[in-house]
């Protein structure tokens, strides 16, 4: 499979904007300080990808990509505070600013901390581990908002066919959300978000409606603490083989990371038609039972360009699928007592054969949604998506998108 290099050069944007977005102020550029850096396994000396790197006390931060490379831009006036670079299952970096800055590449090694499971008093039966994820259902009203907010998303989708790039967009995208994270079926989560573009570009001009569709939809669905169609279902969740695999830490909190395959995967559990085989892990916080982060591998053995849960007229398909697999992972990140949506990585494999011609042909998509700005203040309501976007390239706003937004 391609490589799924992350090319996030809107990082420096990155910002959790809770409270209200009117009045955040823009730094002089002669008092901004640039961040670069990188994330290293101690261990192994490998990289540590989308690990969370940001100043203590205000939103500014940034994501490392596949690389464990990050950077953004801080103020001036920062200079005296704190600097946190946090993973999953790593101990957690932290240096001032001014420490930060006296190295043109501030290289940062962060040390694996999983414990021996039999060490620790944890009963690992498949009862405990159920009843662990139906605690963390439970605890959804708490632990995350509850009244309708926006999103503001950097959005980024490549298609590969034969492992060569053919279609590559980005976009400023923003989401609307009416209930918050008011747990419904996936039809009631579908008809209470909407999205619209701000601004987007592309290696290519849109020839037909499928040129201008997107996968924004898919990676919504990938948010598994909002919708029920996944592994976080108190119904089906006796439908899974269960296994502590670890436990691990994140910014000095303990971590339950909790293996789960399915033993019977379908649509309402897997939220894709032709699902054969849903593994993956569930990592939970011990202190509050909150979901931070999901990872999940799917085999199916179709798909329809409509979406994951859609069936497939076969007899209309000019490729025989061979082989289709995807993996997706998703993270939270929390602010103010409260969990939002970080960050949702999406990466599907195709195996196919012409059928009249049996012509071999892999193809390839990739997807990432970054979260840049959340507002609970006055969200504008959106109530339809735009599913085709054919929007043209505005160079003065992708030139002005990495405008830091100080939200203290």
């Amino acid at each position: 499979m391609q490589k799924f290099r992350l090319l996030l050069v809107m990082l420096c944007a990155f910002s959790l904007t809770v409270f209200s977005q009117e009045n955040e102020s823009k730094e002089d550029n002669s008092d901004i300080i640039r961040i670069v850096g990188k994330l290293t396994n101690k261990q192994n000396n490998e990289p540590i990808p989308f690990a969370n790197v940001g100043v203590i006390g205000s939103y500014i931060g940034a994501a490392s990509n596949l690389d464990g490379i990050f950077e953004f831009k801080i103020p001036g006036k920062y200079n005296e505070r704190m600097i946190q670079a946090s993973a999953v299952g790593f101990s957690t970096f932290t240096a001032k600013v001014s420490e930060c800055t006296q190295v043109d590449t501030l290289e940062i090694i962060l040390t694996p901390k999983n414990y021996n499971i039999g060490e620790v008093e944890v009963m690992a039966e498949s009862l405990v581990l159920q009843k662990r994820i139906k605690t963390a259902l439970e605890k959804i009203p708490e632990n995350y908002l509850q009244t309708p907010f926006n999103y503001d998303v950097y959005y980024r989708s490549e298609k590969f066919e034969n492992d060569k790039l053919n279609r590559l967009r980005e976009a400023a995208v923003r989401i609307y959300d009416d209930k918050g994270y008011q747990r419904a079926d996936a039809y009631q989560v579908f008809k209470e978000r909407g999205y619209k573009f701000l601004q987007v570009r592309k290696n290519f001009e849109p020839a037909s409606l499928a040129d201008g569709s997107t996968f924004l939809d898919e990676l919504l669905e990938m948010d598994i603490v909002r919708s029920r169609g996944n592994v976080l279902n108190g119904n089906h969740i006796s439908f899974y083989d269960l296994k502590l695999d670890q436990i691990t830490e994140y910014e000095n909190d303990s971590i339950w990371v909790i293996s789960y395959k399915s033993k019977r995967p379908m649509l309402s559990n897997t939220g894709d038609y032709y699902a054969k085989s849903y593994s993956g892990k569930l990592y939970i916080k011990t202190k509050d039972y909150a979901v931070i982060k999901n990872e999940t591998h799917v085999v199916a053995t179709n798909y329809s360009p409509q979406g994951r849960s859609f069936y497939v007229n076969e007899n209309r398909q000019k490729w025989q699928p061979l082989k289709i697999e995807y993996d997706f992972s998703v993270t939270y990140k929390q602010h103010s007592g409260r969990y939002y949506l970080s960050y949702v990585n999406y990466k599907r494999h195709h195996e196919l054969k012409e059928k009249e011609t049996g012509i071999p042909k892999s193809l390839d998509i990739n997807t990432e949604m970054l979260i840049t700005k959340i507002n609970t203040e006055n969200p504008e309501i959106i109530e339809k998506r735009a599913y085709y976007e054919n929007m043209p390239y505005d160079k003065k706003f992708w030139d002005s998108y990495n405008i830091i937004f100080d939200g203290e």
